[in-house]
């Protein structure tokens, strides 16, 4: 969602939407325009240094500031018609303080919405989240329309409204998310360069739902059958949820088999890392989009994937090895073929090559026509 945020705000200052960032300050209990480090947060060099926590963090100069009520204060008398879009999953106090911006705002409120994952799958989710999720999805009911990330999401989110027996609710649309392109145009690995000591990459934060203790499982299978390719998981770990993935990984680790975990990682890092990898695998059990099966792909890297969620969509314009179950076996016997077979993986890449995703500048442009259907003030 931070990489969502930081795109689509880039994206939409380029096309020429003239995007206002704001902020609310618990410590001045106000909405503000961002200060510069806050600002910088919404650049694109901020991927060069990744946070390595997701928590919210405020300096105590932004602390202080707050207290003192200096921040800067947004144009209000411009933004007077602009729509309100809040493109994350905002917090109980957010909502809230959303009743003062739409006093000050007579565009729509829109919501852009990433997936119901929790409820879909709560055995692996926090039962403080799954409450907060539930919450979520009755104030998202207030909003003038939702922005869905996946035809899969908009399916989601509609079910979840009638069982939680929201009646009233907005209109909601699906707009694929965009896609980060390479900075240079891919090049397909050799053969001699990926046969032997192969590297097999996964992208994407180390939590329960992302299924990497069966992925991690699939490699040890394939190790102890003498095989030999290096496995790097690149992504940020949520402990509460991938407690026994992060064990195994350090008892495999302890036993000298080749594998890594990055944490958060650098964009320019991550691109390296693709590069040389000879095909990602993306074990998710469920997702609203999808989007590092989308940036290896694009990469002329071939991506085994399962099904769950907008996986599917994503999936089937080519480029994947699809498992119907992504268990340990199936993954595994994936992989092995991914490995063996150099005709099968050219086949894929050749694939991949053909496929087309919207750019970010396209997402914002489809964003910005869609609010522009919604009616001012509606629901109010």
């Amino acid at each position: 969602m931070q990489r969502v945020a930081r795109q689509l705000y880039a994206a939409l200052a380029e096309i020429g939407a003239e995007p206002q960032a704001v902020v609310y300050d618990p410590y001045a209990k106000r909405w503000r325009g961002p200060d510069a480090a806050e600002l910088a947060l919404l650049a694109p060099t901020a991927a060069e240094n990744p946070a390595q926590n997701r928590r919210e963090v405020w300096s105590l100069a932004q602390k202080a500031r707050g207290y003192l009520r200096l921040g800067v204060e947004p144009d209000w008398a411009r933004l007077r018609g602009a729509p309100l879009l809040a493109p994350e999953i905002f917090s109980p106090a957010i909502f809230t303080a959303y009743a003062e911006l739409r006093r000050i705002l007579a565009g729509p409120a829109a919501a852009i919405f990433h997936d119901a994952v929790a409820l879909r799958l709560p055995e692996f989710t926090p039962p403080a989240s799954i409450a907060r999720t539930e919450d979520y999805l009755r104030e998202l009911a207030t909003f003038n329309g939702i922005a869905a990330n996946s035809v899969a999401s908009q399916v989601d989110l509609l079910e979840q409204w009638a069982r939680l027996g929201a009646l009233f609710h907005p209109p909601s649309t699906a707009i694929p998310l965009g896609v980060s392109a390479p900075p240079i145009p891919p090049q397909p690995l050799s053969q001699g360069e990926t046969r032997l000591g192969a590297l097999v990459l996964c992208v994407g934060s180390i939590e329960g739902r992302k299924n990497h203790r069966a992925l991690l499982e699939a490699a040890e299978l394939l190790w102890s059958e003498g095989r030999h390719f290096r496995l790097i998981l690149a992504g940020l770990p949520r402990r509460e949820t991938a407690a026994g993935a992060l064990a195994l990984a350090a008892r495999l680790q302890s036993a000298g088999r080749p594998l890594q975990l990055t944490g958060a990682i650098p964009d320019q890092r991550l691109e390296e890392l693709y590069a040389k990898c000879r095909f990602t695998v993306y074990p998710s059990l469920y997702e609203g989009y999808g989007l590092p099966v989308a940036e290896s792909l694009l990469r002329l890297r071939p991506c085994i994937c399962g099904t769950g969620g907008a996986l599917e969509e994503v999936a089937a314009g080519g480029g994947c090895l699809i498992v119907d179950e992504p268990d340990a076996p199936s993954l595994a016997q994936a992989m092995r073929t991914l490995l063996d077979d150099d005709t099968l993986l050219a086949q894929l890449a050749t694939e991949a090559a053909q496929r087309q995703f919207p750019t970010w500048n396209d997402y914002a442009h489809q964003l910005v026509a869609w609010l522009e259907t919604l009616p001012k003030r509606a629901g109010r």
